[in-house]
């Protein structure tokens, strides 16, 4: 069972981080949601042998284990992948979910290929260099203050490669658009627009077209890392479930 942080009280709200894992990126918006809710942070398997399945009863272990019946879920890039494979694995869980610049199936197959490419054979100490050099235009838009910005890189210092690795090749061999009708937990799916790392408007595009109680919100101006951003408000995001 996955480790877990929680924090404040009141109707479980829980985070699926993206691909970094760690966990630990979603401090901006804990602050607002601990007044109302108890908020429920997880850092993903470091490494390891193992599949969405795994990376699925994780999720599930933690809300078990914090006692709720039913939970907000939300998910950041890869973790809302994760977010949907539970929801077709364990809808009961979940009362409402929110898919941040995520996917059903990754539109860039030649992005991922590349990346399972660069953590196979070269050098980790490379791999971040060339991460560190690009994440400035991939990851973050203007919005994003400095301060987040190295708050992202102390997070993120400690990942291992391995864990990049196998998540990797998870959102590689993982493609659940033919599946989106089949969940009925009412979501909110929210794209930046300025995602440089992923088309995240058109993927959402697509999760909102196949999600038969969905709602589609587009951030403007904002990039890949839209958690950290000073427009992306999560609190005030949970009045618009009254219209789905």
């Amino acid at each position: 069972m996955a480790d877990y942080h929680q924090q404040g009280s009141g109707p479980a709200f829980v985070y699926v981080s993206g691909i970094e894992g760690s966990g630990k990126n979603f401090y901006k918006q804990s602050a607002g949601l601990v007044r109302d809710h108890t908020v429920i942070t997880f850092p993903l398997r470091p490494e390891g042998r193992y599949g969405m399945l795994e990376l699925v009863d994780d999720l599930v272990s933690v809300i078990r284990d914090t006692g709720f019946e039913r939970v907000t879920v939300l998910g950041e890039s890869f973790g809302g992948l994760v977010v949907l494979a539970a929801a077709l694995a364990h809808p009961h869980f979940f009362e409402r979910m929110i898919l941040v610049n995520s996917f059903a199936s990754f539109p860039h197959r030649a992005k991922i290929n590349l990346g399972v490419a660069l953590y196979s054979v070269l050098p980790y100490s490379l791999v971040k260099a060339y991460r560190t050099k690009t994440a400035p235009h991939t990851l973050f838009s203007d919005d994003v203050e400095e301060e987040d910005r190295r708050a992202f890189r102390e997070h993120t210092r400690d990942v291992r490669p391995e864990g990049y690795l196998t998540r990797l090749r998870i959102i590689r061999g993982t493609d659940l658009r033919a599946r989106l009708p089949e969940i009925k937990v009412p979501a909110l799916i929210v794209a930046g627009t300025e995602d440089h790392l992923l088309n995240s408007v058109a993927a959402a595009r697509v999760m909102t077209a196949g999600l038969p109680r969905s709602r589609l919100k587009l951030l403007e101006g904002t990039g890949h890392m839209a958690l950290l951003s000073n427009h992306a408000h999560v609190r005030e995001w949970l009045s618009e479930f009254d219209e789905i």
